[in-house]
């Protein structure tokens, strides 16, 4: 009797090979120190990295949290995916606890997936987490879940088990968490439930619909009813403008597998992504994403429009994978300095002091310049002013207190919420020569810091 051969499982081999490339990714973001020429692992890699080691420092400390950049004003943004990483950091440090995050999403995705499309869902899994386009600004979702996934899957996972899970109870829990954890995509998914149960005319879809509906208001209670000068509506039509090319090019390959497959639900999902993403440019990442994930869902549930779809596809989808290894070596790459930690041994002493030495509520005053002049503070303890960037776009009024901190470094008035004063390296370098009439609690060969109280 002969034995019959095993048949190989591509996609469990796809599987494999994209956990070792994320697992590579994530010692290419921020741990290479090029000054020393060694891997450093409790750094952060630009400010984005920085501003989510900070609120994961800060989110258990109240409900909202405050935003870590803009110290007494709470945050205004979605914060609850931020809470397993709170719970690893304690073990690894934040950044250590991001990588782990990006990596079990990863693993988590793909047993999802797996689940509801065993014999298919290699090329679901590859377009979420490894597929890229042509070198453009906006990552995408494949890059960008290299680096954020911690924050970014969990909305995808729980989308898909919305979309495709067997329970109406467990669809709608999950399609409610998604909605709360990122109101933006939802926007563009509840117009897509509304269409569908109109479609199909079943109530599953109204109950999502629903249940989408009420986790948008409730996080947009917890949002609006805290410090916002500006209500997010008038922030997305200030951000209204007609500007489709950008979407159009993370959406080309997807309107071409919409050509091999046909799957309407899908259709209609991607028609909105593309129209959120060619008009309202308030965050134009979140389209871009959901233009891929409606790409996975034409792949995983699709039915092919031609005899040679699964073969065209194949290949489409092998070229964007390419091109995925290109662009995600190009934009980590730590010897091009594209992302590396701004790791100071110079103030590294007096960090340490601020952590073990001050209220965790304290506030702190320093300079943040530019990218390459992070406020590393904030790790740990509240910042006057943090990164400008990350709070402009929130609509939070942050020129009043720039003013106040050049009235601080200029003139030594120091605005009232503010508890120590910071004169390191950044703060010398562009106001050389302030002295204070304040306390000195902590002074090194590189940095000083006054305490506000007279």
């Amino acid at each position: 009797m002969k034995m019959s051969k095993k048949k190989f499982d591509y996609t469990l081999f796809i599987f494999i090979a994209l956990i070792c490339i994320y697992i590579i990714g994530q010692f290419l973001i921020g741990t290479y120190n090029p000054t020393k020429n060694e891997f450093v692992y409790d750094a952060p890699a630009d400010a984005d990295f920085l501003y989510y080691a900070a609120i994961i420092n800060c989110v258990t400390d109240a409900f909202l949290p405050e935003n870590p950049a803009l110290a007494g004003v709470k945050l205004t943004q979605p914060f609850i995916q931020y809470y397993p990483a709170v719970i690893l950091s304690k073990i690894v440090g934040p950044y250590n606890a991001i990588r782990l995050l990006n990596l079990i999403y990863l693993i988590l995705f793909g047993y999802v997936l797996r689940r509801f499309f065993p014999d298919k869902y290699g090329l679901p899994l590859i377009l979420i987490f490894a597929a890229s386009t042509y070198s453009t600004y906006i990552n995408s979702l494949g890059i960008d879940l290299i680096s954020r996934g911690f924050t970014h899957a969990p909305v995808f996972i729980l989308l898909f088990i919305a979309l495709f899970g067997k329970s109406i109870k467990t669809r709608a829990v999950s399609i409610f968490i998604a909605a709360l954890l990122n109101g933006y995509i939802m926007l563009m998914v509840l117009p897509f439930l509304l269409i569908w149960f109109l479609y199909k005319k079943q109530k599953d879809f109204l109950y999502l619909l629903g249940a989408g509906v009420l986790g948008i208001i409730i996080a947009s209670l917890f949002v609006m009813s805290e410090a916002v000068e500006k209500p997010v509506y008038f922030i997305m039509a200030e951000s209204f403008k007609f500007a489709p090319l950008e979407i159009l090019k993370h959406a080309t390959p997807i309107i071409i597998l919409a050509v091999l497959y046909r799957h309407i639900q899908s259709y209609i999902l991607l028609s909105f992504a593309i129209l959120f993403g060619a008009f309202i440019h308030y965050n134009p990442f979140f389209p871009v994403f959901l233009v891929y994930f409606s790409g996975a869902m034409m792949l995983a549930d699709g039915k092919p429009a031609y005899e040679k779809s699964k073969l065209i596809s194949t290949v489409l989808v092998g070229i964007l994978s390419i091109c995925f290894l290109f662009l995600t070596y190009q934009k980590f790459d730590p010897v091009n300095k594209n992302y590396f930690p701004r790791y100071d041994d110079k103030i590294s002493k007096s960090i340490e002091w601020i952590e073990n030495n001050t209220n965790s509520n304290s506030t702190f005053a320093a300079v943040n310049a530019d990218q390459n002049d992070l406020v590393l503070i904030m790790q740990y303890r509240p910042i006057y002013l943090g990164p400008i960037e990350l709070v402009a776009h929130l609509g939070l009024n942050w020129q009043p207190r720039y003013q106040a901190i050049m009235q601080l470094y200029k003139f030594g008035q120091v605005p009232d919420g503010v508890d120590y004063i910071y004169y390191g390296p950044v703060e010398q370098k562009y106001f050389p020569g302030m002295k204070l009439s304040r306390p000195i609690v902590y002074q090194d060969q590189f940095v000083t810091i006054y305490k506000a109280d007279k």
